[in-house]
């Protein structure tokens, strides 16, 4: 169902360590009755919030806080020991200041639009080549049915898939997110590779 922008929807609730972000598909695993419940919500809801959550318990949840839209294209229930579930994320939005529900199951947030650049980062550049290394290498370790994703070298597309692989603080990514384009994360993330890059030499 296409999602208008600027309009607010009080969705079922997932809060994950895996920090997906929008513009991929992504498979997720859980067992459980309250995970089945939120699947079963999100599918008869026409999607879900995809909320941040740290290590440290710290939740992205708090009004103005970024959370990615997913849709459920395919539950597999009964192959394996947990439930998989197959997502598309598509869109983000900001959590609303009210919140009219008494549940932690459900989530308010409203839709904006995504980030938008009309440049697109070089093949040579470390953010492109980086992030292809890693690819690369995750990819011989990834079970036969993940659903994967096209390389693309749009920076808003770049950005989002270092966020969801770094190991930063919620805060931060957050405080990357609500800037109004990449241009800062962009800079944040060559600031950090340069820095790696000095210590593995």
């Amino acid at each position: 169902m296409p999602q208008e922008l600027f309009v607010s929807r009080t969705l079922p609730v997932l809060a994950t360590t895996e920090h997906l972000l929008p513009q991929q598909k992504h498979q997720i695993r859980g067992r459980g009755m309250l995970f089945s419940h939120t699947i079963l919500e999100a599918i008869r809801s026409e999607g879900m919030w995809i909320v941040m959550q740290g290590s440290d318990g710290e939740t992205a949840n708090k009004t103005g806080d970024i959370v990615t839209f997913a849709t459920i294209e395919n539950v597999d229930w009964l192959s394996e020991d947990q439930v998989i579930v197959e997502l598309e994320l598509s869109l983000w939005g900001r959590v609303d200041t009210e919140q009219h529900h008494r549940s932690d199951r459900l989530l308010k947030a409203r839709f904006f639009p995504l980030w938008h650049s009309d440049i697109k980062a070089s093949e040579s550049d470390r953010v492109v080549t980086q992030l292809q290394q890693w690819q690369a290498e995750y990819a011989c370790h990834q079970p036969l049915n993940d659903i994967g994703y096209e390389f693309n070298a749009d920076p808003c597309w770049l950005c989002w898939r270092w966020l969801e692989l770094l190991p930063l603080p919620v805060q931060t990514k957050q405080r990357l997110l609500k800037q109004p384009e990449p241009t800062l994360c962009l800079r944040y993330l060559k600031k950090m590779i340069r820095q790696s890059d000095r210590y593995t030499r």
